[in-house]
């Protein structure tokens, strides 16, 4: 679990600089109006998203390998690259694997930690796909035969979705349910310093997540 550990470190530190990236090409987008850093945003918002969902493999990567290589056609999960198809599968294996946003935790008299789930304004997993899939209408160019994409009024909701994926990420965990480990992950992430700190918390037998 170690590898995998530092599997999931590695990718979600370069979904940050990502991220970082996209804000850096909007702010410029927005004072010269140069499609070509809105479109440079585009692509590396889409990177980051599949960053999340390559990162979302490494603790349940096994179980991840088994359910792929039952497929009938392209059954190497070391050739998936589609974040939306990558999120689905991910579901059949573990239910629980998709981050669940944390807010700061309250330190009890007795030393230990408690933490709060955050709610709203954070990018769901509806949402995370939705998302990942218009973003693919804008990597390629347009047909002139085609529909109008609206990329004026997509631009528009970009700021608002990159909070939602900063607030999703920030504080987070996500479980495992490994044949060598039962638990979770607790994640906090910085985008000021590009830092992810992984904290595991063990569990004795299996356990519900219930939903909000």
């Amino acid at each position: 679990m170690d590898e995998l550990n530092k599997i999931y470190q590695k990718n979600m530190t370069l979904c940050l600089e990502r991220i970082r990236a996209v804000k850096d090409f909007l702010k410029v987008f927005h004072t010269s109006s140069n499609i070509f850093y809105l479109e440079s945003a585009i692509l590396q918002l889409r990177k980051a998203m599949e960053l999340i969902a390559y990162a979302s493999i490494a603790p349940n990567r096994l179980q991840y390998e088994n359910f792929r290589r039952k497929s009938q056609c392209n059954n190497d999960y070391r050739k998936d690259f589609n974040a939306a198809k990558i999120i689905k599968n991910l579901e059949s294996v573990n239910r629980d694997f998709y981050p669940i946003p944390l807010l700061d935790p309250i330190i009890k008299c007795d030393g230990t930690f408690h933490f709060e789930r955050k709610e709203g304004d954070f990018l769901t997993l509806k949402n995370y796909i939705n998302l990942y899939d218009k973003l693919g209408k804008y990597l390629h160019a347009d047909n002139p035969w085609g529909n109008e994409k609206n990329l004026n009024d997509f631009v528009k909701t970009l700021p608002r979705k990159i909070e939602e994926i900063e607030s999703l990420l920030a504080l987070y965990f996500t479980t495992i349910r490994a044949g060598d480990f039962l638990g979770v992950w607790v994640v906090k992430t910085s985008l000021d310093n590009i830092s992810v700190e992984i904290i595991a918390g063990y569990a004795e037998t299996d356990f519900l997540i219930n939903d909000v």
